[in-house]
């Protein structure tokens, strides 16, 4: 087993990278979208604050749609392999984005038109499910036990790039074009873009190989179609892993609170809170790509630190950063000074958002054993981003509204996530491998039972 893990091969790493990158530019180019288009081309007739919780409802389906991509996918990555869920993955939501950029309007053809939008989100969603889990499994086989915390945060910088791209591009069309030219046409670029690097992203994941520990594990066959649907849902490997580890499932669950909340509500929710304040958005938007660029660095280093100092120290210590920051977050953004702005989102997207986003991928895997692995993270992740991450745009705005345009609602919100990750990882178990020697004898002997 060793002697076959001494390297990741760098098309596996590329693969794994730039098919996330493209995959989570198309997821995040719909947030954006959300806050700066949606609620004016597919709900018009609403109150502007109203219209951007409408907008985010649709945002939010795509991730109510993740676990059963999670479960779909996780059960075909367990019986059939982790390549073939990586290229349907990517193929699903590059489909779906493209055709987002070709959707007429509300007031081109009624109310089908946010109807469409949200079954497209839909799909976008149920391949988002399969995909970043996909990634992380597949360089998770094939690393080194010593590296599995810097390789497995690789698809996150995936993640970054894809917002740095969407965010990216965003900008450009809004400095670029008049607010009537980007409103009636120009923010159907980004998403028509997508058909561009789907395309790529293909051909660079086509020459992937099957890891070995798949192999090893005995490939199995998929479970049996034949008795009852209840029947032939026992025999799912998402149901197996929920059997078998069910206090495991739990802590995946909760373990990404404060990284998905904190995600959403600073680098999506802050652009709409800027509009909603009369604030230009611009600082916001340049300072999101800033920070997207800056964790292309920070979250390998924090998975190579839990990698040295263990996964729930890195994860717990991202945790409090986010709740410090929360507050002085808003208090920065109303006071409209760019540099300010880009140093808050650098601290809580460039440093607290990413110790969890770059030490909790190896510790998720860890978890799990290789016939189960695949289904119980990207089921159990994918509920708790549902929960916890999914969800916070929306309420987010609603809790604005609630308050009285005022960000303290917000700020307990994020407050109670820190405290969910940090209690989660608190409450479980380092999986960090011991991989030297001198650790190995420090290590004290396992409890029974």
């Amino acid at each position: 087993m060793a002697s076959r893990r001494r390297l990741v091969q760098p098309r596996v790493a590329v693969a794994a990278v730039f098919g996330t990158t493209v995959e989570w530019y198309d997821f995040a180019l719909y947030g954006t979208a959300a806050s700066l288009v949606f609620n004016k081309v597919y709900f018009p007739d609403s109150d502007p604050l109203v219209g951007t919780i409408l907008a985010y409802g649709t945002f939010a389906i795509g991730f109510l749609a993740r676990p059963l991509g999670g479960a779909y996918f996780g059960e075909k990555g367990d019986t059939q392999g982790r390549k073939k869920v990586l290229v349907a993955t990517l193929l699903l939501m590059g489909l779906a984005t493209t055709a987002i950029g070709l959707l007429p309007t509300y007031g081109q053809i009624g109310v089908a038109a946010p109807v469409l939008l949200t079954l497209l989100r839909f799909v976008q969603g149920f391949a988002a499910g399969g995909e970043k889990t996909g990634a992380l499994i597949i360089l998770f086989e094939n690393a080194p036990p010593k590296w599995r915390g810097l390789l497995t945060s690789l698809p996150a910088i995936g993640t970054g790039t894809g917002t740095l791209l969407s965010t990216g591009v965003f900008a450009l069309c809004t400095g670029l074009l008049s607010d009537d030219a980007f409103l009636a046409w120009g923010w159907r670029i980004p998403f028509l873009l997508s058909a561009v690097l789907t395309l790529f992203g293909l051909w660079v994941r086509r020459s992937l190989d099957e890891t070995a520990e798949f192999k090893e594990s005995g490939a199995p066959a998929p479970r049996e179609r034949t008795g009852t649907w209840r029947q032939r849902l026992a025999r799912t490997r998402f149901v197996e892993a929920w059997r078998r580890y069910p206090k495991e499932m739990m802590i995946v669950i909760g373990a990404g609170a404060a990284e998905n909340a904190g995600y959403y509500i600073f680098g999506t929710f802050s652009v709409a809170y800027a509009e909603d304040r009369g604030l230009s958005t611009a600082a916001l938007l340049s300072g999101i790509s800033i920070a997207a660029a800056v964790k292309l660095v920070t979250v390998p280093a924090f998975g190579a630190l839990s990698d040295r100092v263990g996964r729930r120290g890195v994860s717990i210590g991202g945790a409090l950063v986010l709740l410090l920051a929360a507050w002085p977050f808003f208090w920065i953004v109303e006071g409209g000074s760019t540099a300010l702005i880009w140093v808050a989102l650098l601290v809580t997207l460039g440093i607290g958002q990413s110790a969890i986003l770059g030490s909790q991928p190896a510790f998720f895997a860890e978890l799990f054993d290789t016939k189960v692995r695949f289904s119980a993270v990207g089921v159990a992740n994918n509920i708790g981003t549902v929960l916890t991450g999914g969800l916070a745009p929306m309420l987010a705005t609603a809790l604005l509204l609630w308050f009285d345009h005022s960000v303290a609602g917000v700020v307990v919100f994020i407050a109670l996530m820190s405290g969910l990750t940090a209690g989660t990882v608190f409450l479980a178990k380092e999986t960090r491998p011991v991989t030297d020697s001198a650790e190995r004898a420090a290590a004290p002997a396992p409890m029974s039972g």
